[in-house]
């Protein structure tokens, strides 16, 4: 065993992908297209695709369209459905470290577990990993990287089943990532930040056009942090990012757009928490186990990371072929990588800890019955307890564990739009087929540590066997996926009413494999056909009353060996409303929502590698939320929101990490007197109601006596608070200063999936401040 404090640096992996690198330079283009180059003299106006969203915001925190419900550019206020976007001021504004700091602001979003890594959020009560988060129109499912802040122009966020943008998705919702494009004005910054932690970070960002034709435009972004976390100095977060993009104007109604965006990151996975065995669900606020500091690493070791690389290339070739035609094609091919050290804690489950009568969880007391050898008998042989703590603060065991996993993933989607008008009624009909396929695979292997003792940690290697394990963990996959669609809108009453309806064929061949051994596990070939129907009036132009119902389904293999379908489906009435010359919005909604065959981590897995991975169960939620967005008067922004949820598994009990009450607001106010203006300053606080802090479901749902297991601590309400002051000096200097958790409110469990770190336990990290300087030159 390596004991050396400083463990021995393993060899990163990262190699090119010969097929990626040819494909860099063919494949075409997803998502959001450029701004529009302004008209020459030898030329005509360029004719803005229906295929893309506008340039301008009617805000800074408002814009009026989104590309996200069919992948055809539609006012928000005439679309059947909730969506909400974010907009690259309001990015800026927060200069978030992942998506969910900017997503937290969106009515029905919450904090998933594994904050660390993934983008991983709740939507309307249900989890977006494996499968929710979309980049520029295409799906990157179950990878365990962040996307890249630098890269990103804005964020629509989709409420509820969306069968064409993710019909494999959840069905809480589905996030759509537009990444920046080429430039055809010049656009030249540099931007540094330092802080705390979770800061020191250099972005560059070059674009503009070749020439003075107006043909050809480029934009170039690379990006680079090396920061320290909240847990310890060493404690680290390392990413990089580089993107070249070029965009090729062909005639004045036709343009080709090529990316390439490579990242790397290097995520310090999480410090050790374990809850103190006197947490209840009635005993209030959860604590931790004495000697466990919330603001410390408590013996996980520094070298304890996530680690991934991606590369991704997109291209994108759109065309006005007619007044009323126009089309898009589009591919991207992704290659990701994943190759994780990490510290896991090895305690055992919790599946002889519930009382039997009850349901309810003693983390120190063990059940059986009093006779093992006679049936139970309430009163001559009844289960009773035995003390028999469950950790022990000097010898923790926890062991090494190695993930090696590579997805190469290949995208294409084609889209043919047409639309007419009839004097007083209109139609746009859409018609797509879209094709992916993906081979992966995913190495495991366990290695030897120590136990932790809490009182004198040290920092050790593990001692790794040096071939693969031949079990299930070490798997193969694949899936070719192919889908048919047709959307139909047809506008009457000179637009005041229009009726909408879609239907999209998804077919999927999915495999499983050991990768070891090569036999074949399971598979799965099927297809699903799924739908959406909606009817919107405009009760005044400003003002729109909707109805819509929509489904979509998964094909999954769970555990290794069930082929299943995970349908979700949803009911939605709302009313949408602009003001100020749509500047300012303000919606409401009612949804019902459920999903079939739901599979989530089982938190016993982290600690015991023999208990099945995930579990399998229906959920189901109903609720209402309200969002404003825009502005309020010439000088104050701001952004409102709040959501009531009823999201309730099969058995009635509360789901982990989903609150039934959340809001947020955030204000921005710009200062226009002349002694100050340029500059402004932006608050904002988001508010979690209580949440479930666990899934109840070690040793399955029900104890030895058919009692439902229960919830064993729920989470308290509570606060996350940022201030930001920005001042513009002139056109090409400016400053920023954001605070975080600006009370200093900190060290409570903030997150929860269970009792245990590897579950999601996380602690609220304390105040933070970062400083950055963007100079445009």
């Amino acid at each position: 065993m390596n004991t050396s404090p400083v463990p021995r640096a393993r060899a990163r992996r990262f190699e090119s992908s010969v097929g990626l690198t040819l494909l860099s330079l063919s494949v075409l283009l997803p998502g959001h297209l450029v701004a529009q180059a302004p008209a020459t003299s030898q030329e005509s106006v360029v004719v803005l695709s229906p295929f893309t969203v506008s340039s301008q915001a009617a805000d800074r925190y408002r814009a009026e369209d989104a590309v996200s419900a069919v992948r055809v550019r539609a006012p928000l206020l005439d679309t059947p459905s909730s969506i909400t976007v974010l907009t690259r001021d309001m990015i800026d504004d927060i200069a978030p470290n992942r998506v969910f700091d900017v997503t937290r602001y969106v009515a029905g979003v919450q904090e998933g577990r594994g904050l660390q890594f993934q983008d991983r959020m709740i939507i309307r009560g249900f989890e977006t990993q494996n499968g929710a988060r979309t980049v520029d129109n295409f799906l990157q499912s179950a990878d365990a990287d962040n996307v890249e802040e630098a890269v990103i122009d804005r964020i629509e966020v989709t409420k509820g089943p969306n069968a064409i943008l993710s019909p494999a998705g959840a069905p809480g919702g589905s996030l759509n990532i537009i990444t920046k494009s080429p430039l055809y004005q010049r656009h030249n910054t540099l931007t540094a930040q330092v802080g705390l932690y979770d800061a020191q970070k250099a972005t560059l960002d070059l674009g503009g056009p070749f020439g003075d034709s107006g043909v050809f435009a480029y934009r170039f972004i690379a990006s680079g942090q090396d920061t320290r976390r909240y847990w310890g100095p060493d404690n680290k977060m390392r990413s990089y990012a580089i993107a070249p993009m070029l965009a090729w104007r062909i005639g004045n109604k036709s343009q080709l757009t090529l990316k390439y965006i490579s990242a790397e990151h290097w995520i310090f996975r999480e410090p050790l928490l374990i809850l103190d065995p006197g947490t209840t669900a009635t005993s209030g606020d959860p604590k931790l186990l004495p000697g466990i500091d919330p603001s410390g690493s408590n013996g996980i070791q520094p070298w304890s990371h996530v680690g991934t690389h991606s590369d991704d290339a997109f291209a994108i070739f759109t065309s006005n072929l007619t007044d009323h035609v126009s089309l898009r094609a589009a591919a991207n091919a992704r290659h990701y990588f994943e190759d994780s050290d990490q510290d896991f804690l090895s305690t055992g489950n919790f599946s002889a800890r519930y009382n039997p009568m009850t349901g309810e969880l003693t983390q120190d007391y063990t059940w059986a019955l009093k006779d093992t050898t006679l049936p139970y008998n309430a009163t001559a042989n009844p289960y009773v307890s035995t003390y028999n703590p469950w950790i022990n603060p000097s010898a923790i065991p926890n062991r090494g564990n190695i993930q090696d996993t590579r997805r190469d993933t290949y995208n294409f989607q084609v889209d043919l739009a047409a639309t007419y008008q009839f004097g007083g009624a209109s139609s746009q009909t859409i018609v797509g087929a879209a094709n992916s396929h993906q081979h992966a695979r995913s190495l495991n292997k366990d290695g030897t540590l120590p136990a932790i003792d809490l009182a004198h940690p040290v920092v050790v290697y593990p001692t790794y066997p040096a071939t693969w394990p031949t079990n299930q963990s070490n798997s193969g996959s694949s899936y070719d996926n192919r889908q048919l669609y047709v959307s139909e809108r047809v506008g009457l009453l000179d637009n005041r009413l229009y009726l909408s309806g879609g239907i999209l064929n998804f077919a999927s061949v999915v495999k499983n494999w050991n990768a070891i051994t090569g036999t074949q596990t399971s598979k799965l070939d099927d297809s699903k056909n799924m739908w959406s129907l909606s009817a919107l009036g405009k009760v005044r132009d400003n003002v729109s009353v909707y109805y819509s119902h929509s489904t979509n389904a998964n094909p999954t293999i769970v555990n290794s060996t069930q082929a299943l379908w995970r349908d979700g489906e949803q009911d939605e009435a709302g009313v949408k409303s602009e003001w100020f010359g749509k500047r300012l919005s303000v919606n409401g909604a009612w949804f019902k929502i459920s999903q079939t065959n739901v599979t989530v981590p089982n938190p016993a897995y982290q600690t015991d590698p023999t208990q099945p991975q995930t579990l399998v169960s229906d959920l189901s939620n109903h609720g209402y939320e309200a969002e404003l967005f825009g502005q309020l008067t010439p000088s104050l922004s701001a952004i409102a929101t709040y959501t009531h949820l009823h999201m309730r598994d099969a058995l009635g009990r509360m789901v982990r990490g989903v609150a039934d009450d959340n809001a947020s607001l955030l204000l921005n106010y710009r200062f226009n007197d002349s002694l100050i203006k340029g500059l402004s300053a932006n608050f904002g606080v988001v508010y979690s109601g209580r949440r479930a802090g666990d899934s109840a479901s070690d040793g399955g749902n029900f104890t030895q006596l058919g009692v439902v297991k229960q919830v064993s601590f729920y989470l308290k309400p509570q606060y996350v608070t940022t201030l930001g002051v920005s001042y513009r000096m002139n056109e090409k200097l400016s400053f920023r200063l954001i605070i975080d958790n600006l009370f200093d409110d900190k060290d409570y469990i903030s997150v929860a999936g269970g009792r245990i770190t590897g579950t999601g336990l996380t602690t609220q990290p304390g105040f933070n401040a970062r400083f950055s300087t963007t100079l445009a030159f």
